[in-house]
């Protein structure tokens, strides 16, 4: 009987598990670039960080005799303070994340410290090796010093410079148990209460060697994985090769009931899935290899599926120890299976001309230091496993022996060769098992990488002041300070309200003044834009921008100030002192035969808060409210015609010219619009409205006015200053009419929203007391 036979085994026999990673910033927003996430943090921390690794980096790679004069407690204390800011840092994070309900809040400020640290190690480096080549050029020119003593220097810069990507890896691979043992030690409690166990995030995504490793050699996938895949395209046993081929073996486990059981196991377990509309079967495929790879990532999986050595030898101690109950039998069985399953991926590794490769990449280490360097180990597997390569490596050698002046024996190239053609059953086993161990660790190592790294590459660690303003008034800035550092802002605006005041036939006005030799820039402000200037405050409004002929006005709402969460109300109560102040400012002008002004108001809201930017210091906004805002306020010549004909009662009316379909195929607003002297308030605007004060909904017909019934709404609210005012809006219905005529072809359900300034409105509601 062969060493390896064809039973299959079955993969239910094994209690594996299955790995999970929580990991994602899909739920944030980006940057002011639209493309990265914007971040900043503490300085306290990122100052601690820069001088932990250079006291590191000194520490480990400074000759003795250079060595500065510190006390080993200073080198203690500037670790310690480097932990505690990382810890205070982090806690900021997770109370942050806490506040928002989303804990990607924590992992971004955790993706980003790792995206500092990484790049602070590679800086710190250049600094010291800056700083020792200062040092050398300062030992030249003093002759107090030996001579020999520069030249001692300059041979250990170099073994520095030779040494550096292990430099940096011994330095990355400390900075990070650091962090991971302030994340396990002291986080890990309240990331648990807060987030729950499956948001915790492992250990391993932050240890990962591959995040400080720089260029992976032979070495390195020795050292940390304690295999050496193949790096050519022609290579066998290269990872993506390896990786189908272990993902297939797997497959080729299940049966069809089995494909369907771990479908739905994809979904309990919140692995992605599609919506095409393929058939179910074939999802549940790509499913059941999802999970597959979860068991790879999981790295004790590999000691469950396949180390029956181990497992025999637990068995042997048990009976040892004179158990031979349901413990040994159970053991025993376990064994049997893992055996069974080492047998089964034996068969496709062979077939797939891998498996030479695995036994011989062990068994050469043994003879790496004689020969590597120069050679590399990749150079002795093949000499091992493709018999074309020796006669090619032989002579290599003996170029390089005259070259270097240094013998390069062939008797170990060919014991070991020897070895490996007649290797033993128990060598194969435990090479095999050993190698599948350190794959399946590479595997989620490299895959958590590539991960991490494209989150890392959509960091932006803002440290530019305008930029950090920009960003911050923009509500992107994922800011993580210590609590020393925090000062008190203001909150992130969270809603908006844009008004927008247009001046009626402004270039009318303007011509005639110029006629008169009089200066329109002045009476425009004089007469509008300085006295509004001077109530803003009493409704929180400030000023956007002013546009010649038009004021563009905002009121903000902001988090967790409920105070303040009147910004339509105040806009409309806003509006209504706005024309009050056109109005007396008018009756002066009448008395000096200078031009009347008219205006149009349109009051809009939105949900969200404006983008803006700067230009210096002066901030710009950009809104879709402002571009609505725009149209309400708006008057259309030919429906002013139409309209003053009947003598209106109220100053804002909206009709429908375009056809049904024109207005169902666009988001944009196409109603034609009466606005002389009136505040249109958009529906969005008085539904936000509805929800800041309680609005008493009236029908009724004003003597007067008009003889039909008419709606509408009041109530009162407060100022800043706290003083209640009241406002009336009226609702009306948007008729479908003739654009040269008015002439109505019907009546539409849609509405609009006026906010009344006519007295003999206000005087009837209040007579009845409404």
């Amino acid at each position: 009987m062969g060493l390896f036979f064809s039973r299959k085994p079955r993969w239910n026999q094994f209690s594996m598990t299955m790995y999970r990673m929580p990991f994602g910033l899909d739920r944030l927003t980006p940057g002011v670039d639209n493309n990265r996430y914007d971040v900043c943090l503490s300085q306290t921390f990122c100052r601690s960080a820069e001088a932990f690794i250079f006291s590191l980096m000194e520490e480990m790679n400074m000759p003795s005799g250079e060595k500065k004069d510190t006390d080993k407690g200073m080198d203690m204390a500037t670790r310690d303070h480097f932990k505690e800011s990382y810890e205070d840092l982090m806690r900021s994070a997770i109370n942050q994340a806490k506040v928002r309900r989303e804990v990607q809040v924590d992992y971004i400020a955790r993706t980003a410290v790792t995206t500092f640290v990484i790049g602070e190690v590679k800086a710190c480096f250049a600094r010291f090796v800056a700083d020792f080549r200062q040092s050398i050029q300062e030992k030249e020119i003093s002759r107090s010093r030996s001579s020999e003593e520069p030249l001692a220097l300059k041979a250990a810069l170099s073994e520095i410079l030779l040494k550096k990507k292990k430099i940096l890896r011994n330095t990355g691979k400390i900075v990070f148990e650091y962090l991971n043992e302030v994340d396990h030690k002291n986080l890990k409690g309240i990331r648990e209460s807060n987030f729950g166990a499956d948001a915790l995030l492992p250990g391993n995504l932050f240890l990962n060697p591959f995040l400080y490793v720089g260029k992976m050699d032979d070495d390195f996938m020795i050292q940390v994985y304690d295999i050496l895949p193949g790096q050519r395209m022609e290579d066998a046993d290269r990872y993506d090769v390896m990786l189908s081929t272990i993902q297939n073996r797997f497959l080729e486990l299940f049966s069809n009931e089995d494909i369907q059981f771990l479908g739905s196991q994809a979904m309990v377990t919140s692995l992605p899935r599609k919506t095409d509309e393929s058939p179910l079967a074939i999802d549940e495929k790509e499913y059941s290899r999802e999970i597959v790879d979860g068991w790879i990532k999981q790295v004790d999986n590999a000691g469950i599926f396949f180390d029956f050595i181990s497992t025999r030898e637990k068995a042997v101690s048990v009976r040892a120890q004179g158990e031979k109950g349901q413990n040994f039998r159970a053991l025993k069985e376990t064994a049997k299976q893992q055996r069974l399953m080492l047998k089964f991926f034996y068969k496709k590794f062979h077939a797939a001309g891998i498996i030479k490769r695995i036994y011989a990449s062990f068994e050469i280490r043994s003879i790496c230091s004689v020969y590597c360097p120069p050679l590399v180990p990749q150079v002795i597997l093949q000499f091992m496993v493709v018999p074309g390569s020796r006669k090619v490596i032989i002579n290599r050698l003996k170029r390089l022996s005259k070259i270097n002046h240094v013998p390069f024996p062939k008797g170990p190239l060919r014991q070991c060769l020897r070895r490996i053609t007649f290797l033993g059953r128990s060598k194969k086993q435990n090479h095999l098992i050993r190698f599948l161990k350190g794959f399946f660790r590479y595997h989620r190592d490299y895959q958590n990488f590539l991960m991490l790294k494209k989150a890392m590459e959509r960091i932006h660690l803002v440290t530019n002041e305008e930029h950090l303003r920009l960003s911050r008034v923009n509500n992107t800035l994922y800011e993580f300070l210590l609590p020393h550092e925090i000062t008190t802002e203001e909150k992130p605006v969270i809603t908006h309200t844009i008004l927008k005041a247009d001046i009626r036939g402004s270039t009318d006005i303007v011509s005639q003044m110029k006629e008169k030799g009089l200066n329109p820039a002045s009476y425009f402000s004089l007469n509008m834009f300085d006295p509004i200037k001077t109530v803003l405050s009493e409704y929180g409004a400030f000023k956007v921008f002013i546009e010649g002929d038009a004021m563009i006005l905002g009121i903000y709402e902001r988090e967790d100030m409920p105070e303040g969460w009147y910004s339509v109300a105040r806009a409309c109560g806003l509006a209504k002192a706005i024309l009050q102040i056109i109005q007396r400012y008018n009756g002066k002008n009448q008395q000096f035969n200078l031009p009347l002004l008219e205006i149009g108001i349109g009051v809009t809201f939105s949900h969200e808060p404006p983008t803006l930017f700067f230009d210096g210091d002066f901030e710009i906004m950009i809104s879709s409210a402002i571009n609505l805002a725009d149209r309400l306020s708006g008057c259309s010549k030919d429906i002013r015609q139409e309209v003053e004909k009947t003598k209106p009662s109220f100053n804002n009316y909206v009709f429908q010219t375009a056809s049904d379909e024109e207005i169902a195929a666009t988001s944009d607003d196409l109603f034609a619009r009466y606005n002389v002297n009136g505040i249109e308030l958009h529906p969005q605007a008085f539904e936000k409205l509805s929800q800041e004060i309680r609005l008493l909904s009236v029908e009724c017909r004003i003597p007067g006015i008009e003889s039909e019934t008419l709606s509408f709404f009041t109530g009162t609210f407060p100022t800043v200053a706290g003083r209640s005012q009241r406002i009336i809006v009226r609702q009306g219905t948007i008729p479908h009419v003739q654009k040269s005529d008015l002439e109505l072809i019907g009546m539409t359900d849609k509405k609009y929203y006026e906010v009344c300034t006519n007295p003999m409105v206000y005087d009837y509601l209040e007579k009845y007391q409404i």
